[in-house]
């Protein structure tokens, strides 16, 4: 949870805004449209253009440090959720709003429904 959380710092610092924790972790492709409205006019500040300017290295697409001067572009904000959630690519299949899971799933818990049924199934004197 700690190491989410650092993230979610990441992209508030780079974004100059906050963001609802619930949509980051639930559906990453609604947090790129959450910001790219919440940025309407305001262009990348001097933290998010250099790692704007790393990133167009690291991918060989020089298009991402374009414009640094302008608006953020929708294209700039889906490749930094990306980079700093550690999320495939949410532009291929920007029709779909499928969950993307940004981090493992949690096991099934001990326990619970199907151990106490099991139980009773094992118990005799609770059937009738």
């Amino acid at each position: 949870m700690f190491e989410e959380l650092k993230k979610i710092e990441l992209a508030e610092d780079v974004f100059e805004t906050d963001l609802p924790v619930d949509l980051v972790f639930d559906n990453p492709r609604e947090i790129v449209s959450y910001l790219a409205s919440r940025l309407r006019g305001w262009g990348p500040n001097q933290r998010a253009a250099d790692f704007l300017r790393q990133l167009a290295t690291k991918r060989n697409t020089p298009a991402l440090a374009e414009g640094l001067h302008d608006s953020w572009r929708k294209d700039q904000i889906s490749v930094v959720v990306e980079e700093i959630f550690n999320i495939g690519d949410l532009s291929a299949g920007g029709d779909d709003d499928s969950v993307i899971p940004v981090r493992r799933p949690r096991g099934p818990k001990t326990g619970g429904r199907a151990a106490a049924q099991s139980l009773d199934d094992d118990d005799p004197s609770g059937r009738r």
